[in-house]
């Protein structure tokens, strides 16, 4: 069977696949086994089987990989649960080791907010009885009273601005080491699901390379 780089356009293929496509055989392959086999990982193959298959191809293939989907998920099970139970784990791990950072952070803005939202309340007030009366003629009266808003708001945004920037400060350096051991367990987890995966996936590939083979060759 031959594929062209026109067909995956005609079929609509994603940019990508195209990109790829064209960086590997330039403008048609034949698809022979060894092909198949060496970039098997690389293209979307359930695509494949949808858009370039006939339905009689398409059917041969879904037969002849069913049994070896079936193997493939459930040996998967495990590492998955194992990731999974990881994950959480450290979900949990970073939410505990959060919440004081986060307690002594909300406490420490609290005065900041408290001052803020006094501060523009006034404000708020003196803009909506300026824009109360000139609701006829919004497009003058707003400009005026929107110049007057923004500069009476300056002082307050400033003020409250300085006044967490300490606590900021604090939380995210009291939160950095929660984070780094978050991201390394995920990390690790990762790690752990590729490795476990990793042969079962080798022969899931194989195992995907004869059946559209053989569903090419139907």
């Amino acid at each position: 069977m031959i594929v062209t780089l026109q067909d995956l356009k005609d079929l609509r293929a994603c940019e990508s696949q195209r990109r790829l496509f064209e960086s590997k055989f330039g403008e048609s392959v034949e698809l022979t086994l060894e092909i198949i086999q060496a970039n098997i990982s690389n293209f979307d193959i359930y695509w494949f089987t949808r858009y370039v298959l006939s339905e009689k191809q398409m059917k041969a293939y879904d037969e002849a990989i069913a049994p070896a989907s079936k193997a493939y998920n459930e040996s998967l099970a495990p590492s998955m649960k194992a990731y999974d139970e990881a994950i959480e784990s450290a979900e949990k791990a970073y939410a505990e080791a959060m919440a004081p950072a986060r307690k002594v952070y909300d406490e420490a803005i609290e005065p900041a907010e408290k001052a803020y939202d006094e501060a523009i309340e006034s404000v708020w007030k003196a803009y909506d009885e300026a824009v109360a009366p000139a609701r006829k003629a919004y497009d003058e009266a707003v400009a005026p009273a929107l110049k007057a808003y923004d500069e009476a708001m300056a002082p307050a945004r400033k003020a409250y601005n300085e006044a967490v920037a300490p606590a900021r400060k604090a939380y995210n350096e009291a939160v950095a080491p929660a984070e780094k051991a978050y991201d390394e367990a995920v990390e690790s987890a990762w790690k752990a699901y590729d490795e476990t995966r990793a042969p079962t996936l080798k022969a899931y590939d194989e195992a995907k390379s004869i059946a559209l083979w053989l569903a090419i060759n139907t």
